[in-house]
């Protein structure tokens, strides 16, 4: 048990979170956003996962000694949705 306990908290110090915004384009209902969200959270690393359906973003918070944002787009294409970036508002 404590050996568990050791290993989580090893695992915690040594997290650098990032949190990224990645544009979705694509989606038109909550399913679509349910489905990028699961899909983003199996992902090893992935802590946090945010999609605005409205303006197209979803706000990822992941580890990146873990994942990287290139790795994260990977998934959002495999799901059939094109990600890129945030779109400045006018």
């Amino acid at each position: 048990m404590l050996q568990k306990i050791l290993k989580i908290y090893r695992d915690r110090r040594n997290q650098v979170l990032v949190t990224e915004r990645i544009g979705i384009k694509g989606m038109t209902c909550r399913h679509c956003v349910q489905t990028i969200k699961k899909a983003l959270l199996t992902k090893t690393g992935v802590k946090h996962v945010m999609i605005d359906l409205k303006n197209g973003v979803a706000t990822v918070t992941y580890d990146s000694n873990q994942t990287d944002v290139p790795s994260l787009h990977q998934i959002i294409v495999r799901k059939g949705y094109f990600p890129g970036p945030v779109a400045e508002a006018a």
